[in-house]
């Protein structure tokens, strides 16, 4: 993305006792015609992981992206983090921008608050455009990765294992099942997603989700849920994780209204490890969403 766009924050009083400063960036000029796009970033993941996409579009749309709390360059405090507190982060930054909807383009965990938001407050939500979103796993969770899950929610091992992973290498190594096309995988990218790790706070952010895993989930939400509007889901068949197969069938169960794309030859960072592909079929679905 370009080095003219500066960062932004404001500080967000989320409940009487804590408060946290949100780093966002916008783009684009405000277009009265055209709902705002709003970028939300997947666990681990900032702002940077959109700018290989961002940039294609703002040319068209005014464009919105920050990081959540407790990741990227928001501040990591000591809090529950989960999809509720996502959520609301997203609305509170929309009463800031006094945006009355926005149109969501959120990957992986990001997705997931984006649903979570437009299930409580559907007026809020233009449309989803959920890329490989997390939330609903069916029985994925294998033996073994409870049993690691169970090792890191220990608060020593949980740690000690942050620790050892906070350093380019190891982050490398942990993106590299996540593409397809592991060349995108270089230094720059691993760089990125080392940095934040090395901030204050971050086992508090980072361990989340195996500790409180059903903090993360959106099993909870009625089937289908309350918010009716436009909804695309985006996947990269090769995702080991989050197979779509298994898991896009779970979505539209959530989600009836929801056409499914799948682009070849991409894992579970699609945007960014297919981005061609990944830019062309946006530009369809916002068309498909907003006409000219």
């Amino acid at each position: 993305m370009s080095n003219t766009v500066k960062d932004q924050y404001f500080l967000w009083q989320f409940s009487p006792e804590d408060e946290a400063k949100i780093r966002y960036q916008e783009f684009g000029q405000n277009n009265p015609e055209k709902t705002p796009l709003l970028f939300i970033h997947g666990y681990g993941a900032m702002i940077e992981h959109w700018d290989l996409n961002i940039p294609e579009f703002a040319h068209k749309h005014k464009i919105y992206a920050m990081d959540l709390i407790g990741f990227g360059k928001s501040e990591k405090p000591n809090v529950r983090y989960c999809l509720e507190l996502f959520a609301a982060q997203i609305e509170t930054f929309m009463f800031l921008k006094k945006l009355d909807k926005v149109i969501i383009v959120g990957h992986s965990m990001g997705a997931a608050s984006g649903v979570y938001l437009a299930h409580h407050k559907p007026e809020k939500v233009e449309a989803l455009i959920l890329v490989n979103p997390s939330g609903l796993f069916g029985d994925m969770m294998d033996g073994m990765t409870n049993v690691f899950f169970g090792l890191v929610a220990s608060p020593i091992i949980g740690e000690m294992l942050l620790a050892a992973f906070s350093n380019p290498i190891a982050v490398g190594q942990s993106l590299m099942p996540t593409y397809f096309n592991q060349s995108k995988v270089d230094e720059k990218l691993a760089n990125q997603f080392t940095l934040p790790l090395q901030d204050k706070g971050s086992q508090w952010s980072y361990l989340s989700p195996s500790k409180r895993p059903l903090d993360f989930r959106l099993d909870h939400i009625t089937k289908p849920c309350n918010y009716k509007g436009p909804v695309f889901l985006v996947w990269g068949a090769e995702d080991t994780a989050l197979p779509p197969q298994k898991i896009i069938p779970e979505f539209q169960q959530l989600l009836p209204q929801a056409g499914a794309f799948i682009i070849s030859k991409a894992s579970h960072c699609v945007h960014h490890d297919a981005h061609e592909e990944f830019n062309n079929r946006l530009e369809k679905i916002l068309e498909l969403i907003q006409p000219a």
